[in-house]
């Protein structure tokens, strides 16, 4: 099978890119070995930590994969927004100022853009509310209220807490493991839970009109918070929980049926596992299941350590599919003692020129590009860029390619 583009990977890096390219009228195809890390994703997604992104972006070391975007990463940013708008994913914020998303554990953090309908402040010390009330499936272990109750007490919002239950969370609360935020969340895709759930949210709220939810409203469906508000006249916000997250779930699906939509093709549960070259360019991969696919261009997404992109040897760390060059950090230690502080090996990744190519032996590979978090120069954690970097070089390595 031959393809324009071929994408290794399944994740936001690699969604983006297919999806630019896609829409661009390109036959492109992408092989994933299963789901991604957006699974653990908490509704939010960052550009850069900084009052100020941008401008904070403006000073990095030429190493980093923003330095390598030129002029137009605000450009890239924008479009990055329209993508998720495109794909149903309706989003808060923009690139100019970060705003402030609570998280799991009631902290504040940082983001670029948040998914519509969750708790988020715009200064990370106030909310547009001063009271309400907190609203969890009893027996539902991945949310905890008090640290949220006492977040929002910091704020000088009055908070006040309770539970609920419905015959289909009853029976599932036999048995803990399956009281989890995926099984919540499809309970809560039939009317008749929703209705239920509204008339709940009717009683216990009664003169408070800010409910805050864990975001479990709905699995398949995306219109359960609007369908709530709407019944119950009140304002509903959502929580992420722990992982899994039914938000990034929905943000995986939501990606990949509008890359097939557009004409893309998801070879789901393939690893690449081998792949030829022909004078100096790669021809084609061959998949854990047989499968070979030629293309054009080739795009490396596969990830970092988590996603299997690179592997951690006694020798050092190696990428695991080309053996493409790997740039880890001048430092005697890739790790740090103090769990709380930078940790080095999170900046290791495969190295690539000024255009994204990746870097074999010290040459470009004329037809294969990388993006996303098997990029090395940068720290998704301490800097809080992960999904910025795999969204804005995605987006300009298809740009890259587009434009070849």
């Amino acid at each position: 099978m031959r393809y324009d583009t071929v994408i290794i990977g399944g994740g936001l890096a690699a969604l983006l890119c297919g999806i630019e390219l896609a829409r661009s009228g390109k036959k492109a195809a992408i092989v994933t070995t299963g789901h991604s890390t957006l699974h653990f994703s908490s509704g939010s997604f960052g550009l850069y930590n900084g009052a100020e992104p941008l401008k904070a972006a403006e000073a990095l070391a030429p190493s980093h994969p923003y330095s390598k975007l030129g002029e137009g990463m605000e450009q890239l940013a924008a479009k990055a927004t329209e993508i998720l708008n495109v794909a149903g994913i309706a989003t808060v914020g923009n690139a100019e100022a970060n705003h402030y998303i609570m998280t799991p554990t009631g902290a504040l953090r940082q983001c670029w853009l948040s998914i519509e309908g969750m708790v988020t402040s715009a200064d990370g010390k106030s909310f547009d509310f001063s009271d309400a009330l907190i609203l969890s499936p009893e027996g539902f272990l991945d949310f905890y209220t008090q640290f949220i109750a006492d977040s929002f007490k910091r704020a000088g919002v009055t908070t006040t807490q309770s539970v609920f239950s419905l015959p289909e969370l009853t029976i599932r609360r036999n048995n803990p493991t399956e009281m989890r935020s995926v099984t919540v969340a499809r309970a809560l895709d039939k009317e008749e839970n929703i209705l239920a759930l509204a008339s709940i949210i009717t009683r216990e709220a009664k003169d408070t009109q800010t409910v805050i939810m864990p975001a479990v409203l709905g699995f398949e469906r995306t219109d359960v918070l609007s369908r709530l508000e709407k019944i119950t006249g009140k304002q509903i916000l959502t929580v992420a929980t722990l992982p899994p997250s039914v938000e990034g779930i929905k943000v995986e699906r939501a990606l990949c049926k509008t890359f097939e939509r557009m004409g893309g093709v998801i070879f789901n549960g393939h690893t690449a596992t081998h792949y030829s070259m022909e004078e100096g360019a790669v021809a084609t991969i061959t998949t854990s299941k047989g499968v070979t696919l030629a293309a054009n261009e080739f795009v490396l997404a596969s990830g970092s350590f988590i996603g299997g992109g690179l592997q951690a040897l006694r020798s050092g760390v190696a990428e695991v599919l080309f053996g493409a060059d790997v740039a880890a950090p001048a430092v005697v230690e890739l790790t740090n003692r103090d769990l709380f502080e930078s940790q080095p090996f999170m900046s290791v990744g495969i190295e690539v020129d000024e255009q994204f190519k990746v870097l074999i032996a010290g040459k470009s590979v004329e037809n294969l590009y990388g993006c996303g978090a098997v990029l090395s120069g940068y720290n998704p954690v301490k800097e809080g860029c992960g999904a910025g970097v795999a969204m804005l070089t995605a987006l300009k390595v298809a740009e890259n390619i587009i434009n070849r």
